[in-house]
């Protein structure tokens, strides 16, 4: 892979970063706009629904073919891409992680087609600019999360771990993986036969990276 070979010529390793839930509050995007187009039932708030549902697939009034059909729609959106909210302070935490532990590169579920528009939002909120590894186009969208782990085990060890949102990135992982996940918006994590340091908030992946940083 070019970017391992990259990485290992100069003698780097560093970490991945996932951006959506990550670093973009992109599911609140979508459900404030599914709330205004497809009904809110249950009258929740944004933040009240992400709570109990966390992923708009897990929302059961929206599975209807016209919201199926809207979100596909709005997903081959570039545009869309740039400009996604930011969640408060990510920027400044990550240049703040990246002299700790150098971020190499963003490996996303978002599709090859994304790019253009993801790396114009990161750029605006000034995020470093290295390397963007988005979902090839044979990989369905539902195979994302298998994709991703697949490419984590082939980047290390250049490539130390991800910081990451989804427990399923780390479902994913064979447990043969000797990276770690530091799975950010979370409590806990099922599985011990890898490194997943669950981290509630950004400040807690600070401090477990710079934790591990000096192991």
């Amino acid at each position: 892979m070019k970017l391992k070979e990259k990485l290992s010529a100069k003698h780097i390793r560093g970490l991945a970063l996932d951006i959506d839930e990550t670093l973009s509050w992109t599911i609140g995007y979508w459900v404030k706009e599914m709330q205004v187009k497809f009904g809110n039932p249950e009258n929740l708030s944004v933040g009240a629904l992400i709570t109990k549902y966390r992923y708009t697939q897990n929302v059961p009034y929206w599975q209807t073919k016209e919201a199926l059909a809207w979100m596909e729609s709005s997903r081959n959106s570039n545009d869309l891409q740039a400009t996604l909210p930011l969640i408060e302070n990510t920027n400044t935490i990550v240049q703040k992680i990246n002299r700790i532990v150098p971020i190499v590169v963003y490996l996303t579920t978002r599709p090859e087609t994304f790019i253009a528009g993801t790396r114009k939002w990161l750029r605006e909120h000034n995020f470093p600019l290295v390397d963007i590894i988005a979902r090839p186009p044979g990989i369905p969208a539902a195979e994302g999360n298998h994709w991703k782990a697949t490419m984590l085990e082939k980047l290390y060890p250049e490539v130390l771990g991800i910081i990451d949102d989804n427990p399923a990135v780390a479902d994913n992982l064979s447990n043969s993986y000797k990276g770690t996940v530091y799975l950010y918006d979370n409590t806990k994590h099922h599985r011990n036969d890898i490194s997943i340091i669950a981290c509630k908030t950004w400040e807690d992946v600070v401090k477990n990276i710079k934790k591990s940083a000096t192991q």
